[in-house]
């Protein structure tokens, strides 16, 4: 078995841990109490978006064993099923104690070792409390998704960000960064193709992600877009008559039928990996989005790939 090493990033670092402060007693809250309620599908649901976000968070800072610890976690979860015996609550509690062990030693390193290189971080603090920022403020974060999941994958990839000038409330732009995450995950583990496969297919090796942001009737508005493959319209159709949000030769459109990538638990991946495959990333975006009064769209052309826009409003509920 590989063993799991961390490959820290000073400056994104103290930003996971900030969010895993306000996440972690979350998770065990949850925890707790779907373990009291154990038939509470909402609870469970629930749980599986949170160690989602906080399994991404960990790994974009590069804190790996975290991140492979919370996946495992998230296994277990998955796998019970209805069974939920004292082995497997314990199990769970067990691994959130340890969780909870390494961030308390990554908040360590982050004080000591990492010291001198957070010195840039802290400057830019300064301004943190700021009513606006620039969306330029989390164009490194997702860089570094993109470079990570690219290489994980095996794939290549380009980020254009467009837009970065504009500035948004501090409060929604830190709140849209779980979401630009599991979107760019989700681009790269399933829109696009491998450099092979897209050569075949007369594109570049490297595939185009683009995110931009822009100002409408008093909406911030992003827009997301990849060059891949495109949606399999077939796919989530059978997809989701087995898991019975359909039913066989119901007459709806492609277009309602792309709707359902944002279904809990609907994917079409053909295996769970640590990046993707639960049908939760999605689920995770637009709740999100919802949460701050907005809403998603999406549009895909087979071989050609899909677009994302998300309208939120300016003065968020």
């Amino acid at each position: 078995m590989e063993i799991v090493q961390d490959d820290l990033d000073p400056e994104l670092l103290p930003v996971f841990l900030e969010e895993g402060d306000d996440l972690y007693p979350k998770i065990a809250a949850t925890l707790h109490a779907w373990r009291e309620h154990p038939d509470d599908d909402q609870l469970e649901r629930k749980l599986q978006r949170s160690l989602h976000t906080f399994k991404g968070s960990a790994r974009m800072a590069g804190a790996m064993r975290v991140g492979e610890l919370t996946h495992q976690m998230e296994d277990r979860v998955v796998a019970a099923g209805v069974q939920h015996s004292a082995v497997f609550w314990d199990d769970l509690h067990d691994c959130l104690e340890r969780i909870g062990d390494m961030l308390t030693q990554l908040h360590r390193i982050s004080a000591t070792v990492l010291a001198e290189a957070d010195a840039p971080l802290a400057a830019d603090g300064a301004q943190s409390n700021a009513q606006t920022v620039p969306f330029a403020r989390i164009g490194k974060r997702l860089y570094r998704i993109v470079r990570q999941t690219c290489k994980e994958l095996d794939k290549k990839a380009y980020l254009e960000l467009g837009g970065t000038e504009i500035e948004l409330q501090r409060g929604v732009l830190e709140k849209m960064t779980a979401p630009f995450e599991h979107l760019l995950r989700n681009a790269i583990a399933h829109g696009l193709e491998s450099p092979q496969q897209r050569e075949r297919a007369g594109k570049s090796p490297i595939g185009d992600i683009c995110l931009s942001l822009r100002l409408e009737n008093n909406e911030a508005v992003f827009e997301f877009s990849d060059d891949g493959a495109g949606l399999d319209v077939p796919g989530l159709r059978r997809k989701a008559v087995e898991k019975g949000l359909l039913q066989t030769g119901a007459a709806i459109s492609d277009e309602q039928i792309m709707q359902l990538i944002f279904a809990p638990g609907l994917s079409t991946a053909p295996q769970i990996t640590a990046i993707s495959g639960r049908g939760v990333g999605m689920d995770v975006v637009r709740s999100e989005i919802a949460a701050l009064g907005g809403y998603i769209d999406v549009s895909s052309q087979w071989g050609e790939g899909t677009r994302f826009i998300i309208h939120l409003p300016l003065s968020p509920v």
